[in-house]
């Protein structure tokens, strides 16, 4: 999720674990709230280490990453919150580290939380990066607390009530799904795109990408599978080779220019993503 969607989840979990955790509410909210954003430290130690943001989402957000980063961060807030237990720092802020885990494994590129023991990404796809309606219910109870006129536990009952939203999303997501897989694909991925749906649609002879609109699906591209002589030679380089292991719906399209002809290899889903690049490879027509 998005930053701000993620501090204002802290906030209203921790307006919750401030009640449960009589008499250390005070350091039991701050142990949250740190919590909730405390794994994406992996974007500016990335940065800072010049690999752009493909540190993201790696160690800090494992169960052990989690663990290290809670026991780091309980001893500093130790320090600034006198007589607050190590283990109910500790406790809190891994809760808050598993929820900020919980909800980036429920976007579409998720996370792996059981790495090392398995390196297999959690993916549930039914929340956006940056959701409308989970911004507007966490959003709208801080501000009535921060006013004055609604009473504490409203930031309490937001982070409750957005539970029935994500499986409300579940839900729909699979219905879409099997909606898709009756129209005849073999292979389908629904895709959240703020409060509504994008998809991946594949049959044996194309891949297409669109939009699920008022119970339909809407075509925005459609990617034909080529047999073509320039698209076989490209799988010999090492480069395509290396783009195929790790795309998911992957499409090959060829072009022509002054210097000859070249692949560009793409993803149909991976597309979505801010960082991704397709993969160009020039081809020697003397090889064919």
């Amino acid at each position: 999720m998005d930053s701000l969607t993620h501090l204002l989840v802290g906030h209203a979990m921790g307006a919750a674990a401030s009640s449960a955790a009589h008499p250390y509410g005070a350091a039991a909210y701050w142990a949250v709230l740190v919590g909730n954003s405390l794994p994406d430290i992996d974007v500016p130690v990335s940065l800072l280490l010049g690999r752009g943001i493909k540190l993201h989402r790696t160690v800090t957000h494992t169960l052990p990453g989690a663990a290290i980063l809670s026991a780091l961060a309980a001893v500093v807030l130790g320090l600034l919150i006198p007589g607050a237990p190590f283990g109910i720092l500790f406790g809190w802020t891994l809760l808050g580290c598993l929820a900020h885990m919980a909800l980036d494994c429920l976007n579409l590129f998720g996370a792996k939380p059981f790495w090392p023991l398995s390196a297999r990404a959690v993916e549930v796809g039914v929340l956006h990066i940056l959701d409308p309606f989970l911004l507007g219910l966490l959003g709208a109870a801080s501000l009535a607390d921060y006013a004055g006129v609604a009473p504490p536990a409203v930031l309490a009952w937001a982070f409750v009530l957005m539970w029935p939203y994500v499986a409300y999303r579940i839900s729909t997501a699979r219905r879409l799904y099997w909606k898709l897989r009756a129209a005849g694909s073999h292979r389908v991925r629904i895709i959240p795109w703020y409060a509504s749906w994008r998809y991946v649609f594949e049959t044996p002879s194309a891949i297409e990408f669109g939009h699920w609109i008022h119970g339909r699906r809407k075509a925005v591209q459609t990617y034909l599978k080529q047999e073509h002589p320039i698209i076989r030679a490209s799988l010999s380089d090492p480069k395509v080779a290396a783009f195929l292991a790790s795309a998911e719906y992957p499409y090959a399209l060829v072009e022509e220019d002054a210097d000859g002809p070249s692949v560009v290899w793409g993803d149909a889903l991976r597309q979505m993503r801010a960082d991704f690049r397709p993969l160009r490879v020039r081809v020697e027509t003397e090889s064919l």
